[in-house]
């Protein structure tokens, strides 16, 4: 292989692992679509990412605090083990409260041993009602 052949392959290489990298920075900000079961299952996994999720949106705490729950019997039966909550003021998602809905979301888990807790969502964006099955 000669000089000029060498400084070939490498200028590909190098262009080649750029153009990887970019393509991986800009697939970071696409939220992940994920079960919020797996989610509860697994926060650490989790912590820090964009998720895309879908859930029961409900109040999850005295304070007026929203929460998506896995289900709407858990969120009427204020089974909070099974939510996560939304950092997000209540006036941003008026008329979805007591509604499924999908999300996109920044995920940060609960500090390790914290068990009655399954962290929360910031930065929530495209959240939508969910247009399927029973729509009362």
């Amino acid at each position: 292989m000669n000089r000029r052949e060498l400084v070939a392959a490498l200028s590909a290489s190098l262009g080649y692992s750029f153009m990887g990298a970019s393509r991986l920075t800009a697939s970071e900000d696409k939220p992940t679509g994920l079960s919020l079961i797996r989610l509860i299952a697994n926060p650490s996994s989790f912590d820090g990412r964009r998720l895309g999720l879908t859930g029961y949106l409900a109040n999850n705490g005295l304070d007026r605090a929203l929460g998506l729950y896995v289900s709407e019997v858990d969120a009427r039966n204020f089974i909070v083990s099974n939510s996560v909550d939304v950092r997000i003021e209540e006036s941003a998602v008026k008329g979805l409260v007591g509604k499924y809905i999908t999300l996109a979301g920044t995920y940060h888990a609960p500090p390790e041993g914290v068990s009655a807790y399954n962290g929360y969502l910031e930065h929530i964006s495209n959240i939508r009602g969910w247009e399927f099955g029973d729509n009362r």
